[in-house]
């Protein structure tokens, strides 16, 4: 028996019930969205209810992280997607599900021809469909779906290191490095020995052992003369 997921439109599974938040708002008023109504995705729409955007709890959650701030500090223009993958009411449920695919998102706001959110459409709704109502919709094209959102995507996201990781970073980069050589001592010069003077000489006119025979032997010799 042919099933009926490619007759089923997408307005007969959507949840209808859908809040959005306005992007002038900050990104606490999306998670509290996302807390009273139990949800993980908020649509973002500009002053005509147009849809702009889109907000995910991971969204919240990667903002506050890396940009060290409170939700109620950052802008909903800062965290949202802005290419959003939506749908129409009245398409197949076949349709909605390669749009899943293809895009790897788990959630598809559903919107009218002036692009104004009025549901949306995720993988829940398709399993509880699918369980529910076997012969409307293939429980293997469901599956099929989901392992084609959680398959590894082909780009991996830029890596981001918060500021405190950084400065240990350049801390352990710094002790890593060699330390500089210190400065070389000047060179020490030996004092030059000291050159003694010479000493002063004899007088030989004053000296008692003269070759003249005027020393003290012959004034003596001369007293003794006068006594004889």
């Amino acid at each position: 028996m042919p099933r009926d997921d490619a007759r089923m439109n997408v307005k007969e599974v959507m949840s209808q019930q859908v809040r959005s938040v306005r992007m002038t708002e900050r990104a606490d008023a999306a998670a509290r969205i996302l807390w009273e109504h139990d949800c993980g995705i908020v649509p973002v729409v500009d002053a005509n209810n147009v849809l702009v955007g889109v907000v995910t709890d991971r969204d919240l959650c990667m903002a506050s992280y890396t940009q060290g701030r409170p939700l109620a500090e950052i802008a909903v223009t800062a965290v949202m997607a802005r290419a959003v993958r939506s749908c129409k009411p009245d398409e197949t449920l076949a349709a909605a599900m390669a749009a899943m695919q293809q895009a790897q998102v788990h959630r598809l706001p559903v919107v009218d021809a002036r692009g104004l959110v009025i549901g949306m459409l995720s993988v829940n709704d398709l399993i509880r469909l699918a369980q529910a109502r076997p012969a409307a919709l293939d429980a293997g094209a469901v599956l099929k779906t989901l392992a084609a959102i959680g398959a590894p995507r082909q780009a991996a996201a830029p890596a981001v290191v918060p500021p405190p990781v950084a400065k240990a970073m350049t801390v352990v980069a710094a002790a890593s490095s060699p330390p500089s050589p210190a400065p070389s001592a000047p060179p020490v010069v030996a004092p030059k020995p000291a050159v003694p003077s010479p000493a002063p000489k004899a007088d030989a006119t004053k000296s008692g052992t003269g070759s003249s025979g005027t020393g003290s032997t012959g004034k003596a010799g001369k007293a003794k003369g006068k006594n004889r």
